[in-house]
């Protein structure tokens, strides 16, 4: 069976025929509840977390040779080397969720059919309520949820977040979207506006690597951890609603 859990009319475990579609098991447990939010819905896949599992390893891996390659020419301090030991050791001990990001809305499936995912055993969709608030995480003074408001742009969540920390990573600022997917945030005022920070948003604020030392590509790795943790949290809180 796949697993339907949340504001659907009728939740539960629903056996499916080879090629069956999302809306067609939304309609045979009777389309979604008035508090519904279909844009924060979280599919999970076991293929697809086994394939993160493997990626996640693949790349503690290679972190722990570069740190090795590193050392042994003397190209890094020791208060680097400990973080991103650390930084590897997360990394390795990072849950694999296995989230696709899909459209989950009956009313925008219907239209574009081609959105419409085919199911496979075991998959899972996961229907949270309309959330109220966005999530600023990372390097600002006052992390924490903020009461969502219509309108409101990304320089505005941060300032009430209190700004930047001296270690915040300025220009890798991201958006985490309720669905999953992620975008760049350009520091720059005439940016901030083109971005429409839907309820349930998460603004991530990366530490800046560049004071530890030699290794470019860990804020790339600091960005897919933020991101693990931020659906790992997500999938948490709303299968404890």
């Amino acid at each position: 069976p796949i697993f339907l859990t949340g504001e659907f009319a009728r939740p539960g475990a629903y056996a499916i025929r080879r090629g069956e579609r999302l809306s067609s098991v939304i309609a045979r447990a009777g389309g979604l509840t008035a508090e519904a939010y279909p844009f924060g819905a979280v599919f999970t896949r076991e293929s697809v977390r086994r394939s993160e599992r493997v990626a996640l390893d693949r790349l503690s891996r290679e972190l722990n040779s570069a740190l090795i390659s590193a050392a042994a020419t003397e190209q890094i301090e020791t208060g680097a080397l400990n973080t991103f030991s650390g930084l590897s050791r997360q990394i390795a001990d990072a849950p694999a969720t296995g989230r696709v990001v899909i459209e989950a809305d009956p009313a925008v499936l219907q239209v574009r059919p081609e959105l419409d995912v085919v199911l496979q055993p075991g998959d899972r969709v996961i229907m949270p309520k309309r959330p109220s608030s966005v999530l600023v995480t990372g390097d600002v003074l006052s992390p924490g949820a903020k009461q969502f408001v219509a309108g409101r742009t990304v320089d505005v969540y941060l300032e009430q977040a209190g700004g930047f920390q001296r270690s915040a990573d300025r220009n890798r600022v991201f958006v985490v979207f309720p669905n999953g997917a992620a975008k760049p945030i350009s520091v720059s005022p005439f940016s901030y506006s083109s971005v429409r920070v839907p309820p349930g948003s998460t603004i991530v604020v990366p530490k800046d690597a560049t004071p530890f030392g030699l290794l470019a590509f860990a804020r790339d790795v600091s960005q897919v951890l933020s991101q693990l943790a931020i659906t790992a949290a997500s999938l948490a809180v709303i299968s404890n609603n």
